[in-house]
C-alpha cells in the first residue's frame, strides 16, 4: 500500500487519527487498528514521544502526568506497525521528539508533523532527511513559516517534492467552532503550493467539515478516532469519530467523490439517452406552402428533438414542399 497510489486511485487518503486516545493501553491501541481497518480507513496514526523530551518541568503538572501515562514503548509501536500490516492498513505515527523520529524511521514510510511543531526546525530537518513523505499540519502558523518549510523541501527534492511534502489545513482548537474552521484555506493552499498535495486535519465536531474539505478536493483527510467518546475526560475523545461515525464518514466521502465528478460542463454519457425526449425541435405553427419564407411566427419549438433546433439553420430560408401545421421541419425540406 502506497499513499501516492491511493490518492491516484481513490482521489483521497483517509487517516484515522488515533493520537493518544488509547490512553496508554496497548490492547486498546490494537483494537483501534482493527476497528479503523474495518471502517475502511487507509491509515491509522498515533503519536510517539518520550515525555521528558516533549514537555518541560514548567508544563502543566497534571497534563504532564497524563502524558507519561499515555506513553507506549517503542516495542509496542513496532508491534502496532506489524499488526497494521496484517490488517492491510497503513501505520504511521507523529514523533514529538527527535529520538522518537529516529526510531519511527525504522518502521514507517510516512511522517506527520503536528501543528505545534511546524516551526520546530530541528525536528523538521531530521525528518526531511529520511527521504519519506512528510505531512505537516498548518495550525498556528502563517505564510512566512510555510514558505520556509516549502523552500527547504523544494531545494532538497526539487521536482520530486510532490511525493515528499504535503500540507494539511488545520485549526488548533479542541473542538474548533464552525465559524473558525475556514475551509477556504484549503483553496488558498492549493493555489499557493500547487505542486504538492493539500489536505485537511479536522478538530471539529461531526463530519460536516470533512465533507466540505472533500468537495474542495483535499487529497488527505485526517479525522480523530476513538473507540468510545465517553472513555474519559481526555478532550480528544469528544471531537473524535467513533467506529460508527468513521465508517459513515468514509462511506459519505467516497460517495461525494463519485458525485463530485470532473471539472467542466459537458453532456454526460448517462444524459444522452434523455436528450431526444427532453430537448425541442422546430415544428410548423401554421401550414407552410412551397417556397414560403420561414419566419419566427411560423414556427413553434416542441419536444422531441428530431429535427432542427438552431435558429440560423432555419430562419429566412424557403421551404421546398408543403408542410402542414404541427409537423416537424426537417433539413431536407429547406433550400440551401
Amino acid at each position: 500500500m502506497d499513499i501516492d497510489k491511493i490518492i491516484k486511485n481513490k482521489k483521497i487518503f483517509i487517516v484515522a487519527e488515533a493520537g493518544n486516545n488509547h490512553e496508554g493501553s496497548f490492547d486498546k491501541a490494537v483494537k483501534m487498528v482493527y476497528k479503523a481497518s474495518e471502517c475502511g480507513a487507509d491509515a491509522i496514526k498515533f503519536q510517539t514521544f518520550k515525555t521528558e523530551k516533549f514537555v518541560s518541568n514548567i508544563y502543566n503538572k497534571k497534563s504532564k502526568k497524563r502524558l507519561k501515562k499515555f506513553e507506549l514503548t517503542y516495542d509496542q509501536f513496532y508491534k502496532l506497525s506489524q499488526i497494521s500490516k496484517k490488517k492491510k492498513i497503513i501505520f504511521f505515527s507523529t514523533p514529538l521528539d527527535i529520538e522518537s523520529a529516529l526510531f519511527l524511521n525504522k518502521i514507517q514510510n510516512i511522517f506527520k508533523i503536528a501543528s505545534g511543531d511546524n516551526d520546530f526546525f530541528d525536528l523538521i530537518d531530521v525528518i526531511s532527511s529520511f527521504n519519506k513523505r512528510t505531512i505537516i499540519s498548518t495550525g498556528i502558523t502563517d505564510n512566512k513559516n510555510l514558505n520556509k518549510i516549502y523552500n527547504k523541501f523544494k531545494k532538497k527534492y526539487k521536482k520530486n517534492i510532490k511525493k515528499k511534502l504535503s500540507f494539511l489545513h488545520c485549526v488548533t482548537d479542541y473542538p474548533v467552532p464552525n465559524k473558525y474552521i475556514n475551509l477556504n484555506s484549503i483553496v488558498y493552499l492549493k493555489e499557493k503550493f500547487s505542486d504538492i498535495d493539500i489536505g485537511y486535519s479536522d478538530h471539529s465536531l461531526g463530519n460536516l467539515a470533512c465533507l466540505g474539505a472533500t468537495m474542495l478536493e483535499a487529497k488527505i483527510l485526517e479525522k480523530h478516532f476513538t473507540l468510545d467518546k465517553n472513555t474519559s475526560s481526555f478532550r480528544d475523545h469528544k471531537l473524535s469519530a467513533d467506529p460508527k461515525e468513521l465508517k459513515k464518514l468514509i462511506t459519505d466521502v467516497n460517495l461525494l467523490i463519485e458525485a463530485r465528478g470532473n471539472y467542466g460542463k459537458f453532456i454526460l454519457k448517462n444524459e444522452k439517452k434523455n436528450l431526444l425526449i427532453t430537448k425541442r425541435s422546430y415544428f410548423s405553427s401554421t401550414d407552410l406552402n412551397k417556397n414560403d419564407k420561414i419566419t419566427k411566427q411560423k414556427l413553434i419549438m416542441l419536444r422531441p428533438r428530431k429535427g432542427l433546433y438552431i435558429s440560423n439553420q432555419i430562419l429566412g430560408k424557403k421551404i421546398k414542399k408543403k408542410v402542414l401545421s404541427g409537423n416537424l421541419i426537417k433539413k431536407k425540406y429547406l433550400y440551401d
